[in-house]
């Protein structure tokens, strides 16, 4: 499973960095903090997202400073993200800050304590950015099941997990790798929390101490297991910090501590990548007898505009390659056909001249699926055989489902992330289509 923010996918082949200071002190330091990160990571090919909360509701004593609160920590996450160029991640606590903070945040966390929050997590969820959530210290990894089962019907493809160490003993974590892998189970991309899991809660008293020395260590070992994002709390002068000053790392020492973590990352991921290239050799066409080709109309067949006449008539536009590409599937023993959310005369008047198989208009979402389906049972076949062709969320389950998803080279980001689709060099009405029908004809003439 792959997150996408922007141009930042997490769950890639590269690991993301959250980071930032564990709060909000001021606009001159946030800004001092992101730019230094944000060049560091660019030289290392690292994409980066800043971190910071404006309030820190759950402090050791009563006395320790919070933050700079919601309206004015928002502004300087506001500024940060316009003036640096870098999307941002900050805390929730409450239900009624989802909403607001939303109108800047590009991630909404939820802190560890109140993971199995349901309420919070689905306000979180309901304002359609991605949602962190950290594993809760009393929690083991495969609890994080039932925490993400809240929510993901309504967020498939916009949650996170993330690991920041279990409680062990008293004012103690312990971070298990093994639990690294067992968050896997989630379905959903792994992000290992440094700083906050050399945390010692309490240990100082009335404040948090920690051990920033072992973070190094820990970054490494969780690249090693192969996480998709490393979250860590950087501050130019920790000993001076707010909060969590014990576990958060010197900006100075930044770039040293990034350098060697690509390294590890390289390693794991280029295994990986290696792996994923022996796979792609032998092609998912060669895995599976494809014997129906399926599409969607609008973004593939057309180029996704709406033409209407002085009377009010709607027109689209289609690519006579993508046509012939069609007879040829169906020249070939493949049957062909359409699945579409409208329901127009314009398209049934192109099936009919093409002759394809099938045509079922008017189905969205899970219809589209359900109608595959339904087609495959009639024809003595499985989704296994079946390659779908989309571009837009709408289609996200079918291409899941089916045994080859293509996509055009102009598809929303959120399916080009589907794990294993094919994504055609050709735009949605001009010749994707047809690229995708060379395909897999060329296979099966292997």
């Amino acid at each position: 499973m792959k997150v996408q923010i922007s141009d930042i996918v997490i769950g890639g082949d590269r690991f993301v960095l959250i980071a930032g200071p564990c709060s909000i002190e001021s606009e001159d330091m946030c800004m001092l903090v992101a730019k230094h990160l944000k060049q560091v990571c660019s030289q290392l090919g690292i994409p980066y997202i800043f971190k910071a909360s404006f309030d820190k509701a759950n402090r050791t004593s009563k006395d320790a400073p919070r933050g700079i609160g919601m309206e004015r920590g928002l502004k300087i996450l506001k500024k940060v993200k316009e003036e640096v160029g870098v999307p941002i991640l900050t805390d929730v606590h409450e239900c009624w800050q989802c909403q607001q903070v939303a109108q800047v945040a590009d991630i909404l966390q939820i802190p560890a304590f109140l993971c199995r929050q349901t309420d919070l997590l689905v306000a979180a969820a309901k304002t359609g950015k991605v949602v962190n959530i950290k594993k809760g210290q009393f929690l083991a990894p495969w609890d994080m099941t039932n925490v993400v089962d809240k929510i993901r019907d309504m967020a498939p493809d916009k949650i996170l997990v993330t690991e920041r160490g279990t409680s062990f003993g008293y004012n103690n974590l312990v971070v298990d790798m093994t639990s690294l892998v067992e968050l896997r189970r989630c379905g959903v991309p792994v992000v290992f929390d440094a700083t906050h899991s050399v945390q010692k809660p309490g240990g100082m008293g009335g404040s948090t101490g920690g051990n920033r020395d072992m973070v190094p260590h820990l970054i490494r070992a969780a690249l090693a297991v192969g996480v998709d994002a490393i979250f860590a709390e950087i501050h130019p002068d920790p000993e001076h910090a707010w909060s969590d000053g014990p576990n958060q790392l010197r900006l100075q020492d930044a770039e040293k501590i990034l350098t060697m973590a690509v390294k590890y990352d390289a390693i794991t991921k280029g295994y990986t990548a290696q792996n994923n290239a022996q796979n792609t050799m032998k092609s998912p066409i060669m895995k599976h007898d494809i014997k129906l080709v399926l599409t969607d109309v609008d973004g593939v067949l057309t180029d996704g505009g709406m033409y209407y006449t002085a009377q009010g008539d709607t027109m689209k536009r289609f690519n006579v390659i993508d046509g012939m590409g069609m007879k040829m599937l169906q020249q070939a023993g493949i049957k062909v056909g359409i699945i579409t959310g409208e329901t127009t005369d314009i398209v049934r008047s192109r099936v009919e001249k093409l002759k394809l198989d099938f045509l079922f208009m008017g189905k969205g979402f899970a219809d589209k699926l359900h109608t595959a389906e339904d087609i495959c049972r009639d024809m003595g076949i499985t989704m296994d055989n079946v390659a779908y062709i989309g571009d837009d969320v709408n289609c996200i389950n079918i291409l899941r489902a089916a045994g080859l998803a293509a996509c055009p080279a102009n598809a929303l980001p959120q399916v080009k992330t589907i794990e294993g689709i094919i994504q055609l060099k050709k735009q949605g009405g001009q010749g994707a289509f047809r690229e995708l029908a060379d395909f897999i004809l060329k296979d099966k003439q292997r």
